[in-house]
Formats: structure tokens, C-alpha cells, sequence
């Protein structure tokens, strides 16, 4: 029944381009970066970051330090806010609210919110592609 087929799709017709990763995935990256974090995979937390963690503005090091004296931690990700586009990129803005106790047993919490990018540009490699952290705005609350 010549109804039922499909119409057929001209040879020259644009192939449907993905929509990429989204908002869950960008989610599944701060939950990724605080796991690690918690792991003491501190390296795996560190290239979560742009630029294979540069975007942090410390050295591998310096970000390990960071965690030196934290025995524990919680974390909560709050609803991520829509995504915006730029020129070739993605941004997409993860709220968190982070409580920390220290080895000393000082308990300190924290909120705010991480901003990640990521690439929409023809030949953008896949890690380019992926949701990656570009800045943090993270604030220690006062009780």
C-alpha cells in the first residue's frame, strides 16, 4: 500500500544534527567532580575542569591542597538554570549547596554555583563536546 511507506528523504536533505548533551548531563559532571572529590580522586575532579582543569586557575597540586583537611562532605545539586548559547558554545549554570567537616570536626557549609561549557562547533573534538566546568561561584555561608 503506497500510503503506508514512508516519504522518501531527498539525497541532498541536511542529516538531523543531535541536540548534544544536556542539562542531566551537565548535572552528572558536578555529581562526577564532588564524587571524585570525595573518592580523593583528586586528578579525575581536576580535568572536570576546562582546559583539562586550568579553568580551575590552580595547578593539580594546588587543587589537591585545597581538600587537605576535609574528612567529609556532602553536597546537593540544586536545579540547573536553562541552557544559553554563545558564539560555538554552551553555558549552563548547576547551583549546589556543600557542607564540609573538617578533620578537626569544624563544619562549614558552602553555596553557589558552577558554570559549565561546552562546544557546538563543526570538528569540536568530543572531550571539546562535553560538558566541562568553566567557573565557580561558591561562597562559604555563615551559620
Amino acid at each position: 500500500d503506497p500510503a503506508m511507506s514512508p516519504a522518501p528523504v531527498p539525497d541532498d536533505a541536511p542529516a538531523p544534527t543531535p541536540a548534544g548533551p544536556g542539562a542531566a548531563e551537565a548535572v552528572a559532571v558536578v555529581k562526577a567532580y564532588y564524587d571524585s572529590i570525595s573518592a580523593g580522586s583528586y586528578g579525575s575532579a581536576y580535568t572536570l575542569w576546562s582546559g583539562n582543569g586550568s579553568a580551575s586557575g590552580q595547578s593539580p597540586q594546588q587543587f589537591a591542597n585545597s581538600f587537605a583537611g576535609v574528612s567529609g562532605m556532602s553536597v546537593e545539586i540544586l536545579t540547573p538554570g536553562r541552557i544559553d548559547a554563545a558564539a560555538g558554545s554552551r553555558y549552563i549554570e548547576v547551583p549546589v549547596a556543600v557542607r564540609t567537616t573538617g578533620a578537626d570536626g569544624s563544619v562549614h557549609r558552602y553555596a553557589g554555583a558552577y558554570t559549565l561549557r561546552r562546544a557546538v562547533v563543526d570538528g569540536a573534538s568530543a572531550e571539546q563536546q562535553a560538558w566541562r566546568i568553566a567557573s565557580a561561584d561558591i561562597r562559604e555561608v555563615q551559620p
